[in-house]
């Protein structure tokens, strides 16, 4: 069974990253769980370092950007109220979401946790650009949040988890199941129907069986749901409206993503449009398809 126990929460130390760390900390005291804070610096990466910056220089900067950021830490750890000896900081040096991804699959990490708003982003209407990297190439599920629209500690009483019943889409039902037990939550399933379809409601007996996915199942309450819109997107930020919905959890690839080998547009808009926090969890054939991913040596699918 899935459980959220070793978090792991990329900062920047914007304001809002700050604030996703406080929600994140009330996430942890709830599962008893621990969690390591990561900063990453990208001055080695940048054009002045390149050129201008020797040994010494380097050296000396490092020693400096560890110590400041061990500071800030400290002072986050204090006033979000996190056990200090339940938090570990790690500083490390290159390419963030390269360095966020590495740290994050030395298998220790259940979850990656972090602001939408804040790592490499301009626009509140925007994932940042390290942020949607981590999403679309991090083998441990990622958790986003948008602590602004949010506010307050995260529980998690409505899950909400999209199929479009391909088996790459149907991933996330075991996590999503996972999670809904240990907090005796109501899993909402959903489906987004083409708006042309006539009769969506045929579509009920399509959904998987979630006894299938988790022997735990029959002691959750499960809801299904079919939808219509345009674009599948519209109808899950729709229902998770409407349905009061604490947490979405989904894969970052479905039938249509998976082909592209990228992070799929439904993912994507959902996770860009919605309040409320969510899961993406990525199907392990992209351990085969990202082998080196970061020297561009990936194989084709």
């Amino acid at each position: 069974m899935y459980q959220i126990k070793n978090i792991l929460c990329p900062t920047d130390f914007s304001a809002s990253s700050v604030a996703a760390i406080h929600a994140i900390g009330s996430l942890a005291k709830a599962v008893d769980g621990e969690i390591t804070l990561l900063y990453v610096d990208e001055y080695e990466k940048t054009v002045p370092c390149q050129f201008l910056g020797s040994e010494e220089h380097v050296r000396n900067h490092r020693h400096k950007i560890e110590d400041r950021a061990r500071e800030q830490c400290a002072t986050l750890i204090s006033t979000a109220g996190l056990d200090p000896a339940r938090t570990r900081i790690r500083v490390r040096f290159g390419t963030a979401y390269q360095e966020i991804i590495s740290e994050a699959e030395q298998d220790l990490y259940s979850v990656v946790a972090f602001s939408v708003l804040g790592l490499g982003c301009s626009s509140p209407h925007l994932i940042g650009r390290t942020a949607e990297r981590i999403i679309r190439l991090c083998r441990t599920p990622v958790l986003t949040l948008r602590p602004g629209e949010h506010g307050g500690p995260l529980k998690f009483e409505s899950i909400l988890c999209p199929t479009d019943f391909s088996e790459y889409g149907n991933y996330a039902l075991p996590y999503a199941i996972s999670i809904a037990k240990e907090f005796q939550a109501k899993l909402i399933l959903v489906h987004a129907a083409p708006i042309s379809a006539t009769q969506p409601e045929l579509l009920l007996c399509k959904f998987p069986d979630p006894v299938i996915y988790h022997e735990g199942a029959d002691e959750i309450r499960v809801e299904r749901i079919v939808g219509r819109d345009i674009e599948p997107e519209n109808t899950i930020v729709r229902i998770a409206e409407e349905e009061h919905i604490d947490l979405i959890i989904m894969g970052t690839h479905g039938a249509r993503g998976m082909r592209r080998v990228q992070i799929g547009n439904t993912t994507e808009e959902v996770i860009r449009r919605v309040g409320v926090p969510v899961l993406s969890v990525t199907h392990p054939i992209h351990k085969m398809i990202f082998p080196r991913r970061f020297t561009g040596e990936s194989q084709n699918v």
